[in-house]
């Protein structure tokens, strides 16, 4: 336990419906929420690539990018320190002239956090479209909270997101995750949170695309127990209370993180 954490983190989760190909609206669309949410929220979590949206096609994909000093990341910049709340996310990154599906977890303070998704989805084509990441999820130290931002698709492989000697508290996972396939997703969720004794965010887009329909009620967010602890008012936005000391109380008293097997990646990571 860090003696410096915050006892409750309230978490909002922005089941956005992405407009296709228009960072400015979808921007103004973030403002706007924020202006609505609840004073005391300390992260506001956005869907997977939520100020472009996605199409299987490497050269509209590639025109949609731009680097982290971009006009969406400045922007996230702006409102985090204007409303003194961390953002997290992802957008189409640019760097070096290689794409990226990169993920942000923004401060008040205009720190910036940065993770490439690894597991690049195939079956949608991501793999012909994007880099895929080669670090592993580096965890956050916020308000004394550890935690671990990842994208979508990352979720199905367990491996990578094993929380070894309990490293951190929240995983947080943006998504265009189709509902078509949201009993695996919903899952997933639980899965994560149950076998990392940790907090799991879950948020997906909404709408609707070429892809597949994506109701607002497929966000979520669980416990360490894989319990759901969404709230759910009428504003459309998904709202959680992260309790501190009762995840500490209740990882002492079971803990099987203690009997986890070690291991390393034989690629280019190692944990």
């Amino acid at each position: 336990m860090s003696v410096n954490r915050k006892p409750f983190l309230k978490i909002a989760i922005a089941p956005l419906d992405i407009v296709f190909g228009e960072r400015s609206a979808n921007l103004t669309n973030v403002e706007a929420i924020i202006k609505n949410l609840d004073e005391d929220v300390d992260i506001l979590v956005l869907p997977e690539l939520f100020s472009t949206g996605f199409k299987k096609d490497a050269e509209t994909m590639a025109s949609l990018s731009e680097p982290t000093d971009g006009a969406t990341v400045s922007r996230l910049k702006e409102l985090s320190d204007s409303f003194d709340i961390a953002i997290c996310g992802s957008f189409v990154c640019n760097e070096n002239n290689d794409v990226f599906n990169r993920s942000f977890f923004i401060k008040p303070d205009g720190t910036a956090h940065y993770y490439d998704k690894h597991h690049l989805f195939t079956m949608g084509g991501e793999q012909n479209i994007f880099n895929a990441g080669k670090e592993l999820p580096e965890v956050i130290d916020f308000k004394g909270w550890k935690i671990m931002p990842v994208i979508c698709y990352d979720i199905r492989f367990p491996a990578w997101l094993r929380n070894h000697n309990l490293k951190y508290d929240v995983l947080i996972v943006p998504a265009n995750w189709a509902h078509s396939r949201a009993y695996a997703w919903i899952h997933l969720l639980i899965a994560r949170a149950i076998e990392n004794q940790t907090y799991v965010i879950g948020c997906n887009r909404s709408g609707s695309d070429e892809y597949g329909e994506y109701p607002a009620e497929d966000s979520f967010a669980f416990n360490y127990w894989g319990k759901d602890i969404s709230v759910r008012p009428d504003s459309g936005i998904i709202y959680c209370i992260l309790d501190g000391e009762r995840m500490d109380i209740d990882r002492n008293k079971f803990s099987p993180w203690l009997d986890a097997d070690s291991f390393t990646f034989t690629k280019s990571q190692e944990v």
